[in-house]
Protein backbone atom coordinates (compact mmCIF):
# COMPACT_ATOMS: atom_id res chain seq x y z
CA UNK A 1 0.00 0.00 0.00
CA UNK A 2 2.69 2.15 0.95
CA UNK A 3 4.40 2.16 -2.68
CA UNK A 4 1.72 4.04 -4.46
CA UNK A 5 1.88 6.54 -2.24
CA UNK A 6 5.86 6.98 -2.43
CA UNK A 7 5.34 6.95 -6.27
CA UNK A 8 2.89 9.82 -6.35
CA UNK A 9 5.35 11.74 -4.44
CA UNK A 10 7.88 11.35 -6.66
CA UNK A 11 5.56 12.15 -9.46
CA UNK A 12 4.70 14.99 -8.21
CA UNK A 13 8.14 16.18 -7.23
CA UNK A 14 9.36 15.44 -10.63
CA UNK A 15 6.50 18.25 -11.75
CA UNK A 16 7.37 20.57 -10.36
CA UNK A 17 10.63 20.33 -10.77
CA UNK A 18 10.14 19.95 -14.30
CA UNK A 19 7.48 23.05 -14.09
CA UNK A 20 9.97 25.18 -12.40
CA UNK A 21 12.44 24.19 -14.45
CA UNK A 22 10.46 25.20 -17.76
CA UNK A 23 10.05 28.80 -16.29
CA UNK A 24 13.36 29.24 -16.15
CA UNK A 25 14.12 28.12 -19.75
CA UNK A 26 11.67 31.32 -20.78
CA UNK A 27 14.92 33.94 -19.72
CA UNK A 28 16.63 34.67 -22.56
CA UNK A 29 20.41 35.24 -22.45
CA UNK A 30 20.71 38.85 -23.58
CA UNK A 31 24.43 38.70 -23.14
CA UNK A 32 27.09 39.98 -25.97
CA UNK A 33 27.43 43.18 -27.52
CA UNK A 34 24.46 44.79 -29.72
CA UNK A 35 24.80 47.26 -32.87
CA UNK A 36 21.89 49.30 -33.84
CA UNK A 37 20.46 48.45 -36.98
CA UNK A 38 19.03 51.79 -38.33
CA UNK A 39 17.53 50.47 -41.07
CA UNK A 40 15.18 47.99 -39.78
CA UNK A 41 14.20 49.94 -37.03
CA UNK A 42 11.59 52.27 -36.59
CA UNK A 43 12.28 55.32 -34.60
CA UNK A 44 9.41 57.84 -33.41
CA UNK A 45 10.75 59.23 -30.17
CA UNK A 46 14.69 59.24 -30.22
CA UNK A 47 16.61 60.13 -33.27
CA UNK A 48 19.93 57.12 -32.76
CA UNK A 49 22.39 57.51 -35.41
CA UNK A 50 24.36 55.00 -33.46
CA UNK A 51 23.23 53.15 -30.18
CA UNK A 52 25.69 50.71 -28.79
CA UNK A 53 24.43 48.16 -25.95
CA UNK A 54 27.22 45.65 -23.78
CA UNK A 55 25.27 43.21 -22.11
CA UNK A 56 25.85 41.09 -18.58
CA UNK A 57 23.97 39.02 -16.46
CA UNK A 58 24.97 37.22 -13.15
CA UNK A 59 23.57 36.03 -10.34
CA UNK A 60 20.20 37.37 -10.69
CA UNK A 61 22.27 41.36 -11.68
CA UNK A 62 22.15 43.01 -15.32
CA UNK A 63 24.72 45.12 -16.43
CA UNK A 64 24.00 47.27 -19.33
CA UNK A 65 26.52 49.85 -21.07
CA UNK A 66 24.63 52.03 -23.61
CA UNK A 67 26.39 54.43 -25.81
CA UNK A 68 24.04 56.61 -27.90
CA UNK A 69 24.24 59.09 -30.69
CA UNK A 70 21.81 60.93 -31.30
CA UNK A 71 20.95 62.43 -35.01
CA UNK A 72 21.93 65.98 -33.86
CA UNK A 73 25.64 64.65 -32.62
CA UNK A 74 24.88 64.81 -29.43
CA UNK A 75 26.63 61.80 -27.26
CA UNK A 76 26.13 60.03 -23.80
CA UNK A 77 26.46 56.90 -22.07
CA UNK A 78 24.28 55.22 -19.77
CA UNK A 79 24.93 51.99 -17.37
CA UNK A 80 22.45 50.32 -15.25
CA UNK A 81 23.62 47.90 -12.62
CA UNK A 82 20.36 46.76 -11.65
CA UNK A 83 18.77 43.92 -10.04
CA UNK A 84 15.82 41.49 -12.26
CA UNK A 85 13.77 41.27 -9.75
CA UNK A 86 11.77 44.77 -10.02
CA UNK A 87 13.87 46.82 -7.00
CA UNK A 88 14.92 49.84 -8.16
CA UNK A 89 18.21 51.21 -8.76
CA UNK A 90 19.58 54.09 -9.41
CA UNK A 91 20.72 54.77 -13.30
CA UNK A 92 24.22 57.17 -12.12
CA UNK A 93 25.01 59.42 -15.57
CA UNK A 94 20.95 60.97 -14.73
CA UNK A 95 20.19 59.71 -10.88
CA UNK A 96 16.92 58.38 -12.49
CA UNK A 97 15.69 55.16 -10.79
CA UNK A 98 14.80 52.61 -12.93
CA UNK A 99 13.74 48.63 -12.21
CA UNK A 100 13.87 45.49 -14.32
CA UNK A 101 12.57 42.23 -14.45
CA UNK A 102 11.48 39.38 -16.82
CA UNK A 103 8.07 39.02 -18.49
CA UNK A 104 8.47 35.53 -20.03
CA UNK A 105 11.04 35.60 -22.15
CA UNK A 106 11.09 39.40 -22.57
CA UNK A 107 13.00 42.15 -20.27
CA UNK A 108 11.15 44.77 -18.99
CA UNK A 109 12.62 48.50 -17.75
CA UNK A 110 10.59 50.98 -16.03
CA UNK A 111 12.66 54.03 -15.95
CA UNK A 112 11.19 57.27 -13.80
CA UNK A 113 13.49 60.66 -14.47
CA UNK A 114 15.26 61.61 -11.47
CA UNK A 115 12.31 64.27 -10.76
CA UNK A 116 9.30 62.68 -11.74
CA UNK A 117 8.50 64.08 -14.86
CA UNK A 118 8.83 60.99 -17.12
CA UNK A 119 8.77 57.52 -17.01
CA UNK A 120 9.69 55.35 -19.82
CA UNK A 121 8.94 51.47 -20.18
CA UNK A 122 11.73 49.51 -22.58
CA UNK A 123 11.15 45.80 -23.02
CA UNK A 124 13.96 43.94 -25.04
CA UNK A 125 13.05 40.30 -26.94
CA UNK A 126 15.43 38.35 -28.38
CA UNK A 127 15.17 36.98 -31.81
CA UNK A 128 14.48 32.88 -31.68
CA UNK A 129 18.14 32.61 -33.54
CA UNK A 130 19.18 35.17 -30.55
CA UNK A 131 21.03 37.05 -33.72
CA UNK A 132 18.73 39.91 -33.11
CA UNK A 133 17.75 42.28 -30.11
CA UNK A 134 14.63 44.59 -30.40
CA UNK A 135 14.12 47.27 -28.29
CA UNK A 136 10.14 49.06 -27.99
CA UNK A 137 10.73 52.02 -26.32
CA UNK A 138 7.57 53.82 -24.95
CA UNK A 139 6.61 56.96 -22.99
CA UNK A 140 4.21 56.59 -20.25
CA UNK A 141 4.29 59.87 -18.38
CA UNK A 142 4.12 61.68 -20.26
CA UNK A 143 1.89 59.29 -22.47
CA UNK A 144 2.49 59.09 -25.83
CA UNK A 145 1.38 56.69 -28.62
CA UNK A 146 4.52 56.86 -30.26
CA UNK A 147 6.54 53.95 -30.20
CA UNK A 148 10.34 53.22 -30.62
CA UNK A 149 11.33 49.85 -32.05
CA UNK A 150 14.58 49.49 -32.24
CA UNK A 151 16.42 46.63 -33.98
CA UNK A 152 20.21 45.65 -32.97
CA UNK A 153 22.14 43.13 -34.30
CA UNK A 154 24.84 40.90 -32.25
CA UNK A 155 28.08 41.82 -32.82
Amino acid sequence: MGYPVRFLGTVTATAVFCICGWGQSDKPDLSGNWQLDAGKSDMQINRFSDLKLTISEKDGKINITQAEKLADGKERKVTYNCPTNGADCTVPETGAKASFWYNGPMLVNMETEKKGGSVIRERLKLSPDNKLLTMEISNLVPASDKVDKLVLQKQ
